[in-house]
């Protein structure tokens, strides 16, 4: 029972219960302290460094701003020894032509450009790109590098008066920067205002540099590394003229390296960062099936560490050139015993590779190590003889993406395409299609001699690369042909007045005819295609002639060659799919659309026209891009089988982006 309260004892106010201990009495919190201790702001600092921390981690990677304080430092280190350089000439430079003291050098009014914002770093700026270019002979992308470098570290400049370390002005920190995308001077601030990559002089020296390497480099395209590829690679590894070029450590950790980026699709950092932490080896399946499995958390699009991939990959003994499950396993085991214990979870799965071929375990490999090593066994192996082109690091992903999505036996949907490739799920769909088309559109070989009967077999004149008549035709291919037999035997059955007489005669039949200009070709087409929701439509079947009934007007109307019927309003895929096939009496629509280019003039339809049009379209997207199966349909337009127009919409977009069809022009 808690203390009874003396008569004269005043009621206290009620108090929040305290969580931290005191030494000072409570005192009771009124209704407006009470507000401020549960809407507690935090300080300007505290917000500050939070935007700080979120800009950190996800406005540029760590290897971009890297790369671009190298830049930066590299800058501001040649401006300064130049500048050092030029004074020190001019100092011992014993020439009666002297400088007027009203007048200063050219060189040293550029120095400390680079730390002081003002009308000379547009200068010195192109003076360090035109040393690096053109006195040095470096290429574009270096001039592209220090551009976007300066640019950022411009904007992120504080100010000129605030005397801070080389550290701090290169960092993320963002106090006050060149704003906007122009380079003027303020005559009222008698400041320079803008950003000084966006000086004319400046601008017009980056563009011609620019062109000059568009029209002066040889191009060399970055191929794909495709299985065919990777064969003439491992037989050379595996043949005795590699020995002496390539030692045996090499040759594994190679197979290893290139057959697992091949599979998973790895870009080249988020492979050689791979620790055997991530990779669970030697699992097995319910069904019995060996695997391993790796994990993959920080890809290029995503920071997340919940965020994990699994890959589960098997054996593929059937083509031992891309059998990743195989090298890795005897991977395993030369690294095994060069550790000469068993493997932890830190251990790199790649360490880097001494010049002397010897692994430096406990490093990690860098780009430049892959690199050489990929140009030693290239070079070596003659996979290049004959190609203009080279690989690269990324030439495994392209590769693997690729042979999946294009040349395997049992091709990936682009869904699964993305997915195991890592891309982020608001990936443009088009960027993803020239990522994995650009090895139809952007060969490397000519075809001057393509009716030569010498000219090799494998070269890209053939769609889809397709070298060999007696390769297995696709769906849409029979598709195409049926269609065009069906429409050339129409056009003689309107031609033989027989065919007509011998149509008006069948009096009976064991399923209700079809009013069409072939029935015995729909008749199969109705027992062998079902319509996914054939019994979703409420309209009876048209009823079957009797004896004493003869064909109706309207059917020796369409026989007869006079005008179709108009199309009935399209709500559905359902609607496309059963006018497109079938027609539909019910609603007007005699003859299949399928068949009205051979029954009648373009002249007769062309108020129905678009519509025809339209529906062929969607068809032609479920039959042949989809393979003529609904859920295939409905998994690369989510909810699009009941809405027409949404469906027509979005096809349309993704054939242009595919490259199928051509944006149309605006009218304005």
């Amino acid at each position: 029972m808690p203390p009874k309260r003396s008569a004269n004892q005043a009621p206290s106010t009620p108090t929040k219960r305290r969580t931290l201990v005191s030494a000072l009495p409570p005192t009771p919190v009124t209704p407006s302290s009470k507000i401020t201790k549960e809407l507690a702001l935090p300080t300007v600092e505290q917000l500050l460094g939070q935007s700080k921390v979120t800009t950190d981690q996800w406005y540029r990677s760590k290897s971009t701003r890297e790369g671009y304080a190298n830049y930066v430092k590299a800058g501001i280190l040649w401006l300064e020894n130049w500048v050092k350089d030029a004074a020190s000439a001019e100092k011992d430079d014993n020439t009666t032509n002297e400088i007027s003291e009203d007048t200063q050098a050219p060189d040293v009014a550029l120095k400390g450009a680079f730390e002081v914002i003002k009308e000379e770093t547009p200068l010195a700026l192109r003076l360090f790109i035109t040393y690096k270019c053109d006195h040095q002979g470096r290429g574009f992308s270096t001039a592209e590098g220090t551009r976007s470098a300066f640019k950022d570290y411009f904007e992120r400049r504080v100010e000129a008066s605030v005397e801070v370390p080389l550290l701090t002005l290169i960092s993320n920190t963002r106090v006050l920067g060149c704003q906007g995308e122009g380079w003027r001077f303020n005559a009222h601030t008698r400041t320079w205002e803008g950003n000084p990559v966006f000086q004319t002089d400046f601008k017009v020296y980056f563009e011609s540099l620019k062109n000059r390497q568009n029209r002066t480099a040889t191009a060399t395209q970055a191929l794909p590394m495709l299985p065919k590829d990777m064969k003439i690679i491992m037989d050379y590894l595996d043949n005795e003229t590699s020995i002496g070029d390539v030692s045996d450590i090499q040759k594994a950790y190679f197979k290893a390296f290139a057959t697992t980026a091949f599979k998973l699709w790895t870009r080249n950092e988020e492979l050689v960062n791979f620790q055997y932490g991530e990779l669970t080896p030697h699992q097995i399946s319910s069904s019995g099936q060996q695997y391993h499995n790796f994990r993959l958390i920080f890809r290029k699009t995503n920071k997340d560490p919940n965020n994990v991939q699994n890959y589960m990959i098997p054996s593929q003994s059937d083509m031992p050139e891309i059998d990743c499950y195989a090298h890795i396993s005897a991977w395993l085991k030369v690294l095994q015993s060069h550790l000469q214990r068993p493997l932890k979870a830190d251990d790199y799965l790649f360490p880097a590779l001494a010049s002397t071929g010897k692994l430096k375990l406990g490093e990690p490999m860098t780009r430049a190590g892959i690199e050489k090593l990929l140009d030693l066994i290239v070079a070596k192996s003659g996979v290049l003889n004959g190609r203009n082109g080279r690989f690269t690091t990324h030439c495994f992903r392209r590769g693997g993406a690729q042979y999946r999505f294009m040349w395997a036996e049992s091709k990936w949907s682009l869904k699964a395409v993305k997915w195991w490739g890592g891309w982020a799920s608001g990936e443009n769909v088009g960027t993803i299609m020239r990522y994995l088309l650009d090895e139809l559109t952007a060969y490397e070989e000519g075809f001057s001699d393509i009716l030569m009967d010498d000219r090799k077999n494998h070269r890209h004149e053939n769609f889809m690369g397709v070298p060999d008549p007696s390769t297995p035709v696709m769906l849409r291919d029979l598709d195409v042909l049926g269609s065009k037999l069906g429409n050339h035997l129409e056009s003689l059955l309107l031609n033989t007045p027989g065919c007509l007489n011998q149509y008006k005669d069948s009096s009976h039949h064991n399923t209700p005819p079809l009013p069409s200009l072939f029935p015995a070709l729909l008749q199969a087409q109705l027992s062998e295609h079902a319509l996914p929701t054939a019994t979703s439509s409420t309209d009876p079947p048209p009823s079957p002639p009797q004896d004493d009934e003869p064909l109706t007007s309207e059917v020796d109307y369409v026989l007869l060659g006079s005008k179709p019927t108009r199309i009935p309003v399209t709500h559905t895929m359902d609607d496309v799919i059963r006018y497109w096939l079938f027609g539909d009496p019910a609603r007007g629509l005699i003859v299949p659309l399928q068949h009205w280019k051979a029954a009648f003039s373009p002249k007769s339809y062309k108020s129905e026209a678009q519509k025809l049009s339209n529906i062929r379209l969607l068809y032609e997207e479920y039959a042949g891009y989809c393979g003529g199966d609904q859920e295939t349909f409905k998994d690369y337009y989510p909810g699009t089988w009941s809405k027409f127009s949404d469906a027509l919409r979005i096809v349309r977009i993704a054939r242009i982006e595919r490259g199928d069809a051509k944006p149309r022009r605006s009218r304005k």
